[in-house]
C-alpha cells in the first residue's frame, strides 16, 4: 500500500511540472506575439524571452525564498 502522504507528494511534483510547462510555453507565446508587435529580429525574440525566462525565475525563487520562512 502506498502512503498517502507519497501519494500527495507525487500529485505536487506533477501539479508543479504541467505549471512549469503552462510558464514556459505562455513565455514563448508572449514573445512570439511581443515580436510580431514590436516587428523584432528573430536574435531580438530570442532576447527577450531570456528577459522574461529571468523574470519569471527570479519572481519564483523569491517566492520560494519567503515559503521558506511561512514553513
Amino acid at each position: 500500500m502506498i502512503p498517502t502522504g507519497a501519494v500527495k507528494a507525487a500529485a505536487d511534483r506533477a501539479a508543479n511540472y504541467r505549471a512549469v510547462e503552462a510558464i514556459e510555453a505562455a513565455e514563448k507565446i508572449f514573445a512570439e506575439e511581443m515580436g510580431a508587435t514590436l516587428d523584432l529580429t528573430p536574435a531580438a525574440k530570442a532576447v527577450l524571452i531570456e528577459t522574461i525566462t529571468a523574470a519569471i525565475q527570479a519572481a519564483v525563487a523569491e517566492e520560494r525564498q519567503q515559503l521558506k520562512w511561512v514553513l
